[in-house]
């Protein structure tokens, strides 16, 4: 194996004087020596310099599913390793961004994503973490066709953040990304979405209606929290627990009193919202509190 390695090596050197030789010899080597060459080569660039060799051999590395599997395998590496790994290897090859999430989507496609789902969305969790949608948008649309609604809740969390806008998300069946594209505006006060925001507030499934009312009362919506209160009187378990927990993400003291009340509800799931809720807005009640009983000046 240490005569391979030192081809290798011999190759990588020679490969700038003759790239086309070299690079039939980096195929015979890796054809020949199969997965211990591989990991060879994956160790030779895991701290190499940003020669046109290592780009080619990075490339090869892909193509062959060597690298995105080795990426993707969470026994092999944490994800913050992985994405210092990924950050190293993408000043060797400054497209490996997008060479990855072409892998993803081609892993993907055919009815294998079963077989794919996994490796897929550790790569995209990679992808979110070291890359930006703006130059991944292209692909991360295609993403949003695939059958798997984890791959395209994790998608819709990337593009919201990016874009801004949440109108395509009217027209996705599942829920999960529905509610992640909200997720993903947390924060912005885009006008052009606020009637987006509204229609989804009144979405089938409480987490979507319950993401959309908090993005709309931190964009300072007064009617926001008048639905929120309607929403934990909601003849439904599952939308009332979701509005103790919108109400606890607020920390605002005015929803202190219906969260008491959502202590009594019948429903566990609703109570423990409604405490754990309490628990959060602790600290904002007591200033509160001591604001009041505050003795005045003589």
């Amino acid at each position: 194996m240490e005569n391979r390695l030192g081809a290798l090596e011999q190759v990588l050197e020679g490969f700038a004087t003759n790239p086309v030789a070299a690079g039939r010899a980096l195929i015979q080597l890796l054809a020949r020596g199969g997965n211990e060459m591989a990991e060879q080569a994956l160790a030779v660039l895991r701290h190499g310099a940003p020669t046109a060799g290592n780009a080619h051999l990075l490339k090869l590395l892909i193509e062959n599913d060597w690298l995105p599997e080795a990426l993707a395998d969470p026994a092999r590496n944490g994800l913050e390793e992985a994405a210092e790994w990924m950050s190293h290897l993408s000043r060797i090859d400054p497209l490996l961004d997008i060479h990855l999430a072409r892998w993803a989507l081609n892993r993907l496609r055919g009815g294998s994503a079963e077989r794919g789902g996994p490796a897929a969305r550790r790569i995209l969790n990679l992808l979110e973490q070291t890359s930006s949608a703006h130059r991944l948008g292209p692909l991360l649309v295609q993403l949003l066709r695939v059958p798997d609604p984890r791959i395209r809740s994790k998608v819709a969390l990337m593009l919201g953040r990016t874009t801004q806008d949440v109108s395509w998300a009217l027209r996705d069946p599942d829920d999960r990304v529905r509610a992640n594209a909200v997720e993903a505006i947390w924060g912005a006060n885009c006008k052009d979405v606020r009637g987006t925001l509204w229609t989804l507030a009144r979405d089938a499934s409480n987490r979507v209606a319950g993401n959309a009312l908090l993005a709309l009362y931190k964009m300072g919506e007064p009617a926001a929290v008048e639905e929120l209160d309607a929403m934990s009187r909601h003849d439904s378990g599952r939308f009332r627990a979701t509005a103790a927990w919108v109400m606890g993400q607020t920390r605002d003291a005015a929803f202190l009193e219906r969260l008491h009340g959502l202590e009594a509800d019948p429903e566990e799931n609703v109570r423990r919202n409604a405490s754990l809720a309490l628990a959060r807005m602790a600290p904002a009640a007591a200033l509160g509190a001591a604001v009041v009983e505050q003795p005045q000046p003589a």
